[in-house]
């Protein structure tokens, strides 16, 4: 045996030597055993009957379609491809095809692989995603409604609090809480568990702030100017919290005494590195919330600001005020701008 015949015979894959004619020329050792066929049974067949009968009638046309525009096709290329052994059972293959001329008659060297085992590994472990991810969904479930009863509570305690500094102190919480508990749903109800459409976010949080503090007789208009961008839940609770703070106080303390207003909520990819998230008013503007002495609210900003390694700032004069969140993008190929 020569040494071409040797790596022939060697090659752990079956290998099929094929004319234009769909005839089987050669097949090496391998090519029988995993066919089921004895040893140099399979030249002189049709390609076709190592292929399932319900493909077979169908396969020469392809066939003459490949040859009039032959081309190497690498081994698994997107295909989902069936074989058949000599007793009728179906098996999954990778196949890799490669024409060659040999004088005036032209062959396709193919290289055909068993992945079996392959294809039922990826089933499970698409099987084992799904269940992860309908668990995960349920978690995410679970805890919005863990939060939505914790809420209630608070509720019910403020309404049986005669201390109205206490009672604005729970129906403070509660607001929080709810803050919380919207990211969760906004997970559930996505495509994706691993992160949180925050523009969707802000603008469904905008939209529950607006009309929990609206006053009568007031006419407060909400610009939304809003791109995609994901972020991942460790990034998005937090900056749920301050972006909660940071529409309530606009909402309490910029319009006292007009019936008008504006409030604008912008979302923004600054650079690959940086997002931005700015709520501006034109209302009375006020003092710096540092200035007027500490509070949860000034406290929790400052505190979930270190949190994400984001920086606030805060500008207000006599036209509004502005307040910004500047935060390190988590991943720049995930904080998109659409």
């Amino acid at each position: 045996m020569d040494l071409f015949a040797g790596i022939f015979e060697s090659i752990p894959d079956a290998v099929l030597v094929v004319d234009e004619t769909g005839g089987i020329r050669h097949a090496n050792r391998q090519a029988h055993v995993m066919f089921g066929y004895s040893e140099g049974r399979l030249p002189g067949e049709p390609i076709e009957r190592l292929i399932p009968r319900r493909l077979a009638a169908g396969h020469s046309s392809h066939r003459d379609r490949y040859l009039t525009g032959a081309r190497v096709r690498p081994m698994g290329q997107g295909l989902d491809l069936q074989a058949m052994r000599s007793d009728g059972a179906e098996f999954a293959v990778d196949v890799m095809l490669s024409p060659m001329e040999t004088g005036a008659e032209r062959i396709v060297l193919c290289v055909v692989r068993d992945v079996t085992a392959r294809k039922r590994d990826e089933q499970r472990l698409r099987d084992s995603l799904s269940e992860k991810e309908t668990l995960l969904k349920e978690i995410h479930h679970r805890v919005k409604n863990n939060l939505a009863v914790i809420s209630s509570l608070l509720y019910l305690q403020s309404r049986r609090t005669a201390d109205p500094e206490a009672a604005r102190a729970l129906e403070e919480s509660q607001r929080r809480i709810r803050s919380m508990a919207l990211v969760h749903e906004t997970l559930y109800r996505s495509g994706s568990l691993a992160a949180v459409e925050f523009a969707d976010y802000a603008r469904t949080l905008c939209d529950e702030v607006q009309r929990s503090h609206m006053v009568t007789g007031q006419n407060i208009t909400v610009v939304q100017d809003a791109v995609p961008i994901q972020l991942p839940v460790d990034i998005a609770v937090p900056c749920a919290l301050i972006l909660n703070e940071v529409l309530v106080n606009a909402f309490k303390h910029a319009f006292p005494d007009r019936s008008r207003g504006e409030i604008r909520l912008q979302i923004r990819l600054l650079d690959e590195r940086h997002i931005r998230i700015c709520v501006t008013d034109n209302g009375v503007g006020a003092t710096s919330p540092a200035a007027r002495g500490p509070s949860l609210g000034l406290t929790l900003i400052e505190s979930l600001s270190r949190q994400i390694d984001a920086v606030y700032e805060y500008h207000s004069d006599e036209t509004g005020t502005r307040v910004c969140l500047t935060i390190p993008a988590p991943n720049p190929t995930e904080a998109t701008a659409g």
